[in-house]
């Protein structure tokens, strides 16, 4: 295998991939990353074309400091941002604003620093901080100006700020949420409901699934549906801090007219709240006296659309831990695949191919002559580091979902049936010049998967028109189109296994049962 053909097309396909999401979802407000992604596309084409591989892997080195290590970062830096740890926060923002300083990221950590001084109870200093983007248009000084409204529970005047900036406003769906709270903080659960109908389509879109869910905990607090809040609050928003669980989850009460038990709950938590929550219980405490009316019947069913969509992303949007309980054989089958790499390391290495004859290597005149156990050991060798490694990151982006989708037998079958299956198919369809050659490796197994992923989340799709699997079968479709293009350019590389292992794995899991229900909207929890 030439690894740097490999390295070649994956970051090819990245950055493409990049480039295209980038212009769809932000090209007005994102320059900075379509530079940077037509850089370093740029940067390796002109490697390939000149056959430079030293330009090539300059070009890997860029987009692994300057693409994947951000996303690292802006996943940490969101979790810390969700669980306000503002301190952590602001430090992983000053390193984003260096490997970034376009696209407004370099206000990013000032930002942050104001939202630790109003934690702190130093609001003055805070809002000052704020108040400096007034007249900033950009994304960040958009947010910033939210973030002003928001930490002084000037609600009235944060809508009024709204109207005047609604196109602006229009183009940002991430500041849906707090636009969608300060209806609700007003008293407007009406103006709420119709606001997240309208950009329903956008909300699901949203990422991470964090940022869905604070638009779905706006409308089913504020609505009063203390059943949906609390699987929300058990789901991607888990990382929020019990003291906000708590004062959502007394919001809940309050909107479904349970007036003492609310009250009960934020004064118990007004005790140890710090400044920002103890502002926020305040204003929730001075509108008791103000009962929530009904939901009408057009607002109900909003409702219960988004708690629906919610329970389709649990089910088929979920990624479930490699360490979880239900990936047994997927941690099982990642250490086989590892020891087989280090008995192959140990016998003189794994691009040795009379070590990996010796191991069991796919070869189909020796199976011809009755040593159909090939079949199943090339399973578990690999030619290289890299090779072993693009494998086991797909059975590990793959295996935990569709093992708890099949559970332990049926997966193991699955996997075992795609990967056994490409390795014939192989041996079948090999011209005369191929036929003596070896063949290793798990990826006819691991397309099994995406072909397994494909069949649940089609199933999912027909059987309750669940979006989040049409969006994971999307996913699913361009995995493949990506995989066959890969082949038909990287030689030593079987597109026969590849093609092979998806259609047996899409084939085996159509026929096999699954454990993914979608939990129905209870009417009785729903209703207030």
């Amino acid at each position: 295998m030439d690894y740097d053909i490999v390295i070649f097309w994956l970051v090819l396909f990245s950055c493409l991939t990049g480039l295209v999401m980038t212009w769809l979802r932000l090209r007005l407000t994102a320059p900075g990353w379509l530079i940077l992604y037509a850089a370093i596309l740029l940067l390796s084409i002109s490697g390939w074309w000149w056959e430079q591989p030293a330009i090539v892997h300059a070009a890997a080195v860029m987009w692994l400091l300057l693409v994947v290590l951000p996303a690292l970062i802006v996943r940490l830096y969101n979790r810390r941002l969700m669980q306000q740890q503002y301190a952590a926060a602001r430090r992983l923002a000053r390193i984003l604003c260096c490997l970034h300083p376009a696209d407004g990221l370099r206000e990013l950590p000032k930002i942050v620093h104001a939202l630790e001084l109003a934690q702190r109870g130093e609001l003055t200093a805070a809002s000052a901080v704020l108040g400096q983007f007034q007249e900033v248009k950009s994304p960040t000084g958009l947010g910033a100006i939210l973030c002003l409204y928001r930490i002084t529970s000037q609600w009235e005047e944060l809508l009024a700020w709204q109207a005047r900036h609604q196109q602006e406003l229009e183009r940002q769906p991430q500041f849906l949420s707090i636009l969608l709270r300060a209806r609700g903080e007003t008293g407007d659960v009406g103006g709420l409901v119709e606001l997240y109908d309208r950009h329903r389509r956008q909300i699901g879109k949203l990422v991470p699934a964090a940022n869905r869910d604070m638009c779905r905990l706006m409308l089913f607090a504020f609505c009063g549906k203390r059943p949906a809040v609390e699987r929300l609050l058990a789901g991607s928003l888990a990382v929020v801090p019990a003291s906000i669980r708590a004062f959502w989850l007394a919001t809940a009460d309050l909107q479904a007219g349970d007036l003492e038990s609310a009250r009960r709950q934020l004064e118990a938590l007004q005790a140890g709240a710090d400044p920002l929550l103890e502002r926020a219980i305040l204003w929730r405490l001075s509108r008791l006296s103000a009962p929530p009316g009904p939901l009408d019947a057009s607002a109900e069913r909003v409702v219960e659309e988004a708690a629906r969509e919610h329970g389709h992303e649990e089910t088929f949007g979920r990624q479930p831990s490699l360490f979880s309980p239900r990936a047994r054989a997927t941690q099982i089958l990642i250490a086989l695949n590892l020891f087989m790499f280090v008995v192959e390391e140990c016998q003189d290495g794994g691009t040795n191919l009379g070590v990996l004859y010796r191991l069991g290597a796919l070869f189909p005149p020796a199976v011809q002559a009755g040593e159909w156990w090939r079949l199943i050991t090339s399973l578990f060798l690999h030619f290289g580091v890299l090779h072993l490694a693009m494998n086991m990151f797909g059975l590990w982006f793959l295996g935990p979902f569709v093992e708890f989708a099949l559970g332990f037998r049926r997966f193991t079958l699955v996997y075992l049936l795609a990967g056994i299956g490409s390795m014939a198919m192989v041996m079948a369809l090999s011209s005369a010049a191929d036929f003596e050659s070896l063949t290793v490796g798990a990826s006819g197994c691991i397309m099994g998967l995406v072909g397994a992923t494909g069949s649940l989340m089609l199933r999912g799709w027909l059987r309750e028109k669940a979006l989040a699997a049409q969006r994971r079968l999307a996913l699913m479709v361009f995995i493949v189109s990506m995989e066959v293009l890969f082949d038909s350019v990287v030689p030593h590389v079987s597109m026969t296994a590849h093609l092979s292992g998806a259609v047996i794995g899409f084939v085996a899991t159509l026929l096999s049962h699954d454990r993914l229900r979608a939990p129905a909207p209870q009417p009785s929890a729903l209703k207030s």
